[in-house]
């Protein structure tokens, strides 16, 4: 059969073009709100705004996760702790968030799990001062006394009791006299574990008293007004500050990179 009476013949199949797909996505900038001492903490992607879709409005809702060395500054003190933070606003490109939660890595829980002691772990369900309802789920572990010859630490059935009562009956009264603000710093400093521990030390003494999770069960509606007290700098930590984005760097930074390029040049003046 000749080219020219079948008109298949000789048809390319057209190849599929190959499109980037982050071309066509948009980047927003994460900003933590107070007490976290760090402003800007990570960048987030969502597809350009295309019809009737707005990219500012279908990224509201949207929650993100972030370490809490991360959020403070700090690279080696609570970097097992886990924060949640849910985007309520965007101004330009960077995008307002709020409290959504707190977690904490497996290997802190795994590396506390031991032999011959025993796991108490108690959930509270409290509602802070200003509205929010919040599961909290705190873990410990019984310890030895000085000078204990047995050596296992386990606790009766009636103790484990009335640990759990104590933990319950300090936590409602620390959360019920709290903002969200004031809670999220209370728990950050481990003041809890530290109360718990002199409040049970009569029943039986604990250790690695933590915090394990906090989980947002109702929260109230999120306003302008009440999005401008999350983000009051004159309230934001400034026990450590986070180098943003066109910010200096240490000059001790800068003057290890100095030194670094000189001791290069030497070593190909050397070579020569």
């Amino acid at each position: 059969m000749t080219q020219g009476k079948n008109k298949k013949l000789g048809k390319k199949k057209g190849q599929k073009k190959t499109i980037d797909p982050l071309a066509r996505k948009e980047w927003f900038e994460l900003t933590a709100p107070v007490p976290f001492s760090a402003g800007g903490f990570g960048y987030t992607c969502i597809n350009k705004s295309a019809g009737t879709v707005v990219a500012t409005e279908a990224i509201k809702g949207r929650v993100v996760e972030a370490s809490l060395a991360d959020l403070q500054g700090q690279s080696d003190q609570m970097a097992w702790r886990k924060v949640k933070l849910i985007i309520d606003d965007v101004e330009g490109t960077r995008c307002r968030t709020s409290f959504y939660g707190l977690d904490s890595t497996k290997d802190k829980i795994f590396g506390m799990i031991k032999k011959r002691q025993t796991l108490i772990e108690t959930q509270v369900e409290a509602r802070s001062q200003d509205g929010y309802i919040l599961r909290i789920f705190v873990i410990a572990f019984t310890k030895s006394i000085k000078n204990q010859q047995r050596k296992t630490t386990y606790a009766q059935r009636s103790q484990i009791k009335d640990i759990r009562k104590k933990i319950v009956e300090i936590v409602l009264k620390e959360v019920s006299k709290k903002s969200i603000t004031q809670l999220l710093n209370f728990f950050n400093q481990e003041t809890l574990a530290k109360e718990i521990g002199k409040a049970t030390r009569a029943i039986f003494p604990l250790q690695n008293i933590t915090l394990r999770k906090v989980k947002l069960v109702k929260r109230p509606k999120v306003d302008a007004q009440k999005l401008r007290e999350f983000y009051d700098d004159s309230q934001r930590s400034k026990t450590s500050q986070v180098r943003r984005k066109g910010q200096a760097e240490d000059q001790t930074a800068l003057n290890l990179i100095k030194q670094g390029e000189i001791d290069k040049e030497q070593a190909q003046v050397q070579q020569e």
